[in-house]
């Protein structure tokens, strides 16, 4: 004699059945099922002492100070730029003057970037450095090793 097999019961698989007195709606309690009373009401964090919504880190609030515009007067026309634009142009307008130390920031800066890498990798570029220039930079920067060696 063949057996009928019973279908599964939903106790037999996790789920516990409805009963009169248990959950409304057919939600069970159990693992990574809390009670509706006891679950984080929505809206509200689950760290209150945590930071607050709309609050800036450092890198941001730098990085909103060096890229707000500020005037600049060019000759008799004024122009809007950024801080760190300014800066870049002010240093450059130092190290044209004769400041020592301002060119040597400048030349940092363009080493930085990129723009004084060999001139093989500038070779399809129209601003490769000539060879008096990087004659010129080679005496700023033998003045710059001997100065901070004093």
């Amino acid at each position: 004699m063949s057996r009928k097999k019973n279908p599964p019961s939903r106790a037999r698989s996790g789920q516990r059945e409805n009963t009169p007195g248990g959950p409304p709606n057919g939600y069970s309690v159990g693992y990574k099922k809390p009670p509706v009373a006891s679950r984080f009401k929505s809206g509200t964090s689950g760290y209150p002492q945590g930071r607050k919504k709309g609050s800036k880190n450092l890198k941001t609030l730098i990085k909103q100070a060096m890229i707000a515009t500020i005037s600049i007067q060019e000759g008799s026309t004024s122009r809007r730029v950024s801080k760190i634009e300014a800066v870049v142009m002010r240093q450059l307008q130092s190290a044209l003057k004769g400041n020592e130390r301002s060119a040597m920031a400048a030349i940092k800066m363009a080493m930085l970037v990129g723009l004084l890498d060999d001139a093989d990798k500038t070779a399809g570029e129209a601003a490769a450095l000539s060879a008096a220039d990087e004659q010129i930079i080679e005496q700023l920067m033998a003045r710059h090793r001997k100065a901070r060696r004093r």
